[in-house]
């Protein structure tokens, strides 16, 4: 009878500690618990007007107005003056903003998506010139630089030099004089070229400068500010 009664109590003993083992999954508290997620990276906005590569006639304010960005707590807005390069920034909560700017002037603008997190989310660039009245023809807005990027360090030899441009006055033809040296960007090296790519041969190792001045054919000119880049050997 007493064995009887020991055996039984062996068995219990097994089963409750098997329990016991189960409460935590057997792993004894090592288990792989998930972290706090921080929160969700912003979406881009969408950019609505001024209009990309238009004519804006306000003379107060120039009214920015975009579309709401998903998992944005506040956007920042970035308007360059695209002939003095000044910044003007503004943050808000909205979905628009009016900002006071100097008249006849070509500016770009974008926003910039925030929330808690540390991760933003940047629009596209849009262009427009401020006018305050119509005109009958508009200076094309300054060339952005796409090759060499500014501060970049490349080969001697063979350089693709590269740009883009816009204008209001789409149906204009324009011109570019590339100026280039390794003192200030202010010797020209090719007048009324065609084409927004050339190719350059550079064999002496130093730094660089360049720019292009773009051209339309009623004599509006738009400068791109001076670039530069390094090349070695």
């Amino acid at each position: 009878m007493k064995k009887i009664i020991i055996l039984s109590f062996f068995v219990f003993s097994i089963a409750l500690a098997s329990c016991s083992g189960s409460a935590d999954g057997g792993n004894n508290g090592g288990g792989d618990t998930p972290g706090p997620t921080g929160p969700v990276a912003p979406k881009a906005a969408t950019l609505s007007k001024p209009a990309n590569n238009s004519e804006c006639l306000e003379v107060e304010a120039v009214k920015f107005e975009w579309n709401k960005s998903d998992d944005t707590t506040s956007y920042t807005l970035t308007i360059k003056n695209l002939l003095n390069s000044e910044f003007i920034s503004q943050t808000t909560t909205s979905t628009s903003a009016e900002v006071t700017l100097s008249k006849g002037n070509p500016y770009s603008w974008y926003i910039i998506s925030t929330n808690t997190g540390t991760a933003t989310a940047t629009s596209n660039k849009w262009k427009f010139y401020l006018s305050g009245e119509a005109q009958k023809n508009h200076a094309p807005f300054p060339a952005d630089i796409l090759a060499p990027k500014p501060g970049v360090t490349v080969n001697a030899g063979a350089i693709q030099f590269s740009w883009s441009f816009s204008d209001i006055d789409t149906s204009d033809t324009h011109t570019f004089d590339i100026y280039l040296d390794t003192k200030d960007g202010s010797s020209v090296y090719a007048s009324n070229y065609t084409a927004t790519k050339r190719t350059i041969n550079l064999s002496d190792p130093g730094t660089y400068y360049w720019k292009i001045v773009t051209k339309d054919n009623h004599g509006s000119t738009s400068d791109s500010g001076v670039s530069t880049f390094i090349v070695i050997e």
